[in-house]
């Protein structure tokens, strides 16, 4: 199988298992009570909070193998000691805090599913890191279909059923790349704290801008709740899932696209030709997908919608607004290659303040003047793409485009 096979096959696992995710999130909407869900949301938060607990060590583990294939086993034992540092201290904690209280078994499973989620995510990157996307694929298929054999235990006890069918999928990916990798098999070394130093400098950062990414999606939110009501954050929630979905691909173009575009762009044999030859592909793979999503948008989503969820029909018309700041942004990601592989941090904390800069004075008009609307809202999200897009333009034109063919 060649690369740009193992690479498509990758997407398509991709998309096969965003699917069933999105299945599994209707039949909790399906089975479970309201409280029960309400607990689900809670584990969930739970797991999200982990993952913010990684600071980078996952994402700068992923750089750093990108960049130099032969550090993979020091950055796997680096990141596998600090999952086991971080599952200690927080159980430690969480311990600490029963002794005052009760002990919570529900709070020290969501911490436990949230490691292995994070140890999912390390070792899903160090399977594209290597050139192992084939196998990848195939056990990414093989630990979906295996949480799908819980969904029974869903109809006998809904709250734990859900919990299985979260908590399985990770679990049952490590457990087949630990058979299947042998090379991953994890090593305590005092090597690791420097490693760690390593780690951290290549991933906080690009870390700390996913949590402003995040920042200004969870102020859309609250800011659409507090001047429009609770009921209008449901009337919106489509373009929360469309962008969840739409942005799918793009994230698994650009991981797997990352390595060799890492590995020339650090080399001193960087010439137009070669950048060309890789960034073309890369471009043209962007424009048919959002050529495709257009007209899947446009033409085909309102009739669905329409026959399958009418009560959200509305939400297409936000949808349609918010197509064109995603579009704007999935086209400028392979800028951000260039910039990472640099390590121009601080033009990408820039870009991204500055985004959040004006994405906030939007929202601050809009509710001061009375001017707040779901779509005023979507249009300020398409503000909020289109000063990270320029931002990353405007970096690739000063200063990115002198530096590509220098190695600094």
């Amino acid at each position: 199988m060649n690369e740009n096979t193992q690479k498509y096959t990758y997407i398509v696992t991709t998309i096969f298992s965003s699917s069933i995710s999105f299945i599994k999130s209707y039949l909790f909407m399906d089975v479970l009570s309201k409280k029960d869900l309400g607990y689900i949301a809670i584990f969930q938060s739970i797991i999200v909070v982990i993952g913010f607990l990684q600071i980078g060590s996952i994402t700068g583990g992923y750089r750093l193998v990108s960049f130099s294939k032969e550090r993979y086993k020091s950055a796997n034992d680096t990141v596998i000691t600090f999952l086991i540092f971080l599952l200690s201290v927080t159980s430690l904690i969480v311990f600490a805090y029963s002794l005052i209280t009760s002990w919570n078994w529900f709070l020290i499973l969501g911490i436990f599913v949230g490691i292995a989620s994070l140890l999912t995510n390390w070792w899903s990157n160090l399977h594209i890191a290597l050139g192992r996307n084939k196998l990848l694929s195939i056990l990414t298929f093989s630990s979906v279909l295996i949480s799908l054999l819980f969904i029974p235990i869903l109809y006998y006890n809904p709250l734990y059923g859900a919990i299985s069918l979260l908590a399985f999928q990770p679990i049952s990916f490590i457990f087949l790349s630990y058979i299947y990798n042998k090379d991953f098999r994890f090593k305590f070394s005092l090597k690791s704290i420097i490693y760690f130093k390593l780690i951290t400098k290549y991933g906080f950062v690009p870390f700390f801008v996913g949590i402003l990414y995040y920042v200004n999606q969870q102020a859309e939110r609250w800011i659409i709740g507090y001047s429009l009501g609770i009921e209008s954050i449901g009337e919106y929630y489509l373009v929360f899932l469309f962008s969840t979905i739409f942005l799918v691909v793009p994230s698994a173009l650009a991981t797997v696209n990352f390595p060799n575009s890492m590995k020339l762009i650090r080399s001193n044999q960087v010439n137009k030709k070669r950048f060309i030859d890789l960034f073309g592909l890369y471009y043209l793979e962007l424009l048919i997908y959002i050529t495709t999503s257009f007209l899947i948008t446009y033409y085909i989503l309102p009739k669905l919608v329409g026959k399958f969820l009418p009560h959200h029909l509305n939400g297409v018309s936000f949808v349609k607004i918010i197509f064109w700041g995603l579009s704007i942004f999935t086209l400028v990601d392979p800028i951000t290659f260039v910039l990472n592989a640099k390590l121009h941090y601080k033009e990408l904390i820039t870009i991204y303040l500055v985004a959040l800069f004006f994405s906030f004075s939007c929202y601050f008009y809009l509710y001061s003047n009375h001017l707040s609307s779901l779509t005023n809202f979507a249009y300020v999200n398409v503000v909020f793409f289109t000063c990270v897009a320029c931002g990353y333009i405007l970096y690739f034109l000063l200063k990115g485009n002198r530096s590509l063919y220098n190695y600094d």
